[in-house]
């Protein structure tokens, strides 16, 4: 029998401090995970604000300048037997003023059709595509990691309508992307080539973790999120472009949880395998009590699902000694 897939997201911020002292807080929380039955750990790298929590060529804005918590945390995980995958908010900015990227490049931006920055990367610019791609790189080069885990691979709602994208569908179709009216065809094209843009970064991506022989998956939204947010992720699971999926489990019903089970087991099948996100405290709602995130766990074990993630380690923490007994660690 397989062994259960438990993981969970991991920030550290607030449990760990900016020293030496803050290397045994990390083996300490990872040992109260490893009791829980944790066997893999996704710890953010690069936030929503280009910020960083190792050190990097790209971007300077470290959460923590005197520990590299990634490194720390790949030197214990190792000694451990946990499989840890690198988190990164690929495509969000959520503040154009305190970005570091965009205040370098601000011509990187995702633009609305009104003209306004919307908050996150343009997935079409070739150059945004390479900066994204050297910072996985440089991860999956220097530290001794199983993969990486994508979040926010998306739009941040709607289509993007900077100069660069607008440019080049004009180019490749001879139409204004202003100009198209939803419903029509030609307004399905344009959707249809944003989501190509997402999907075939996915796929560099897919091909740059090959290259290095780790694997590569992505937190995203339910099959919806293809209209929503560009997300076309059963067609990165299709075409192989991700070792495993993490799909939403952000609902606050136990009815909605199970139907999102069942949604993704039908959609991913056994092609990958898919480990839902259980959210204990989100910005959705939350789940009060140990006996709550318990029942979530039976739903995704009698659904038949693989494992599931927690988000995130600061939520978590608290109900450890309750859920070791209700999960049977």
């Amino acid at each position: 029998m397989k062994r259960e897939k438990r993981g969970v997201y991991a920030h550290f911020i607030d449990e760990v401090q900016d020293s030496e002292k803050g290397i045994e807080d990390l083996k300490k929380i990872i040992g109260e995970l490893v009791d829980l039955g944790v066997n893999i750990l996704i710890p953010l790298a690069k936030d929503t604000r280009s910020r960083v929590s190792y050190s990097s060529k790209y971007i300077q804005r470290r959460f923590f300048k005197n520990i590299d918590i990634i490194r720390e945390v790949s030197k214990i995980c190792r000694d451990l037997g946990i499989e840890i995958y690198p988190w990164i908010c690929l495509l969000v900015e959520k503040d154009f003023k305190e970005s570091y990227i965009l205040s370098k490049h601000p011509e990187w931006a995702f633009i609305d059709y009104y003209g306004n920055f919307s908050g996150a990367l343009c997935p079409s610019n070739e150059e945004v595509r390479k900066f994204l791609l050297n910072i996985i790189r440089e991860i999956v080069e220097e530290y001794d990691v199983d993969g990486i885990s994508l979040d926010y691979v998306r739009t941040p709602g709607g289509l993007c309508y900077c100069k660069n994208c607008v440019n080049k569908f004009r180019k490749e179709f001879g139409k204004d992307p202003k100009s198209l009216k939803p419903g029509t065809e030609d307004w399905y094209l344009w959707e249809e080539w944003q989501r190509n843009n997402i999907s075939s970064l996915v796929k560099e991506i897919h091909e740059l973790t090959k290259e290095y022989g780790v694997k590569l998956s992505a937190y995203v939204w339910t099959s919806s999120s293809r209209y929503i947010v560009a997300q076309d992720w059963p067609a990165w699971v299709r075409k192989g472009y991700l070792d495993f999926i993490i799909p939403t489990g952000y609902v606050y019903s136990i009815d909605v949880f199970r139907w999102l089970c069942r949604e993704v087991r039908i959609i991913v099948a056994d092609i990958i395998p898919a480990y839902i996100c259980i959210g204990i405290r989100t910005s959705h709602g939350f789940l009060e009590r140990p006996i709550d995130v318990a029942t979530y766990v039976d739903i995704v074990r009698r659904t038949g699902l693989p494992g599931y993630i927690f988000f995130s380690l600061s939520s978590l923490l608290p109900m450890i000694p309750m859920l070791k007994e209700l999960l049977k660690v």
